[in-house]
């Protein structure tokens, strides 16, 4: 047997290495009568590198047979449940909770009909362009072009199912939120009703969900094609799934599994979560290591924002405005004008993980205009800035005071640094050149703190997922560390991989979830054999 060697911190490549070897063990040929060898254990860094038994057939104690079975019902298996069983197909979910659980609020979707009919336009080759600029290579261009040719007609498939959820066209031109009467502060709870509505239609169309009942491992035939799901019952019993099209993954991320974010996101480590329900826990990545799936090399790609926070208070307009950014001990350190993801991260790094942005009161004259842009970032704009801006300081989000040193005071900021932080700021604002850091000039000469009152905006990251996972092809088939597909099972949303690279691409909002729905609807069609037929006549 080849030995395997495990000596410091695995990379990602190592692991998914380790995974198919492990896979493979069972099958390793006995040595020549003649020949003794001693086998050496195998050593291991990661509890996943080791495969656990199969559960016996003897310990099973119900069998359903179906076509389509589906791993989750959040953002991507609800979409995937709903198109499979108005495909015609037998269908059968394993849910791991006790609902539809899931956490976000809006879609991307490119050339849906009501944004075309809009008039609105887009160049999807500079769209895959810009993509790829941010994946740094790691991205599959035939999944991610998947997306960009097919998600504007998945999402229109879904609004056509769901009448009763009326989606609101957002200023990107490619996204769509769910919310009322314009109140932003609707939107989760909008998106989670638009979900169950998906679901109540799929089992009105035949699914069959099972809940309480998470996927334990996958069955595999003699060639290593999935066949189909055990899922274990909360009354610890065990029900084998037979699935004779194909299992979709679609479990999320790993972001709640702490030994999974050490291997495969270690800047998520201590970060506080945004998971209402810290279910997210990488089964769906574990068990396709077991089968012997390749997974994407780490460091896996993140999203960790400010927004939506988790601080007490509550969050404060302007996000992504590129204002003067210090920490605690007063020290400006890092250009604040980087794409979303890398302002974030250097936040994440700074004592206590704790960053605030200075301004005066000019505040409002370029934010609130949306006049600073950044084609990777945000600003997290309001529709009322004055009032928001003020509830904002009332509930403490939002520090105000007369002068620097009460400001400082105030936010427990090193005030003797602080002010020297700003006074340079000043030099370099009145200068339009940032000889420091290298901010937009034009940005800088906005940025003079010199007027009263002064504002601190606290601000802290948070974990809202990883977005890497098992490599799929433009099939949506789950692939070996060859490349070739394992056979009979798909991934789609956050636990398939093969899309996203260094830097989750805020350019497309609301992506993660355009990800999600498109890739759930095609990911069961592609197992039905209907992958390239079109959806305009499905659930007609």
């Amino acid at each position: 047997m080849k030995e395997l060697s495990r000596r410091g911190f695995l990379t990602a490549a190592a692991v998914t290495a380790a995974g198919a070897a492990v896979a493979g063990m069972a099958g390793c040929s006995p040595k020549d009568a003649g020949e003794q060898k001693k086998e050496e254990a195998v050593q291991t860094r990661w509890s996943w590198e080791t495969k656990p038994e199969p559960i016996a057939d003897g310990d099973i104690t119900e069998t359903v047979d179906t076509e389509i079975c589906i791993i989750g019902l959040g953002s991507s298996g609800t979409t995937a449940a709903l198109a499979a069983a108005q495909s015609g197909a037998k269908v059968t979910v394993l849910q791991k909770m006790e609902k539809v659980q899931t956490n976000g609020w809006c879609v991307a979707a490119y050339n849906s009909k009501k944004f075309l009919e809009a008039g609105q336009t887009y160049d999807l080759p500079q769209i895959y362009a810009d993509f790829a600029n941010l994946s740094n290579g790691r991205d599959n261009p035939r999944a991610v072009n998947l997306f960009l040719r097919r998600s504007g007609e998945v999402v229109d498939y879904i609004i056509r199912q769901t009448p009763e959820h009326t989606p609101v066209m957002l200023e990107s031109g490619h996204t769509y939120g769910w919310f009322i009467n314009n109140d932003m502060a609707t939107r989760y709870e909008q998106f989670r009703l638009l979900l169950n509505t998906m679901v109540e239609k799929a089992v009105a169309a035949g699914a069959n969900i099972m809940y309480e009942t998470p996927a334990v491992r996958l069955v595999q035939d003699e060639s290593g094609r999935v066949t189909g799901v055990v899922g274990q019952r909360k009354d610890k019993s065990y029900v084998k799934i037979n699935a004779s099209k194909g299992v979709l993954m679609a479990t999320g991320d790993l972001s709640d599994d702490p030994e999974m974010l050490e291997c495969f996101a270690p800047m998520l480590q201590g970060v506080q979560t945004m998971h209402g329900a810290p279910c997210n826990t990488g089964d769906g990545h574990k068990m396709g290591l077991w089968a012997g799936a390749a997974m994407d090399e780490g460091p896996h790609c993140i999203m960790m924002h400010f927004d939506p926070t988790w601080m007490p208070e509550g969050g404060a307009p302007y996000s992504g405005i590129p204002w003067l950014r210090v920490n605690l001990k007063g020290e400006r350190f890092a250009n604040e004008d980087l794409g979303y993801q890398s302002v974030v991260t250097s936040v994440r790094l700074q004592p206590e993980q704790t960053a605030f942005q200075i301004t005066d009161a000019h505040w409002a004259e370029h934010a609130a205009k949306g006049d600073y842009k950044h084609p990777n970032s945000h600003s997290r704009a309001t529709t009322n800035p004055e009032a928001d801006w003020q509830d904002a300081i009332e509930r403490g989000a939002i520090v105000k005071a007369d002068t620097l040193e009460e400001l400082a005071d105030a936010c427990g900021i090193e005030k003797a640094a602080f002010l020297k932080t700003v006074a340079r700021y000043n030099e370099l604002s009145e200068k339009g050149v940032d000889e420091d850091f290298g901010v937009n000039g034009q940005f800088m000469s906005w940025n003079a703190i010199k007027q009263p009152p002064f504002y601190a905006v606290k601000r802290m990251p948070a974990v809202l997922s990883t977005v890497s996972g098992l490599k799929i092809n433009e099939k949506l088939e789950v692939v070996k560390p060859d490349g070739e597909p394992l056979g009979g099972l798909y991934a789609s949303g956050n636990v398939s991989g093969s899309y996203y690279g260094d830097d989750y691409p805020l350019f497309i909002t609301g992506g993660s979830h355009g990800r999600a729905w498109t890739f759930g609807v095609l990911a069961v069609r592609s197992a039905l054999g209907k992958l390239d037929e079109p959806l305009d006549t499905l659930g007609a």
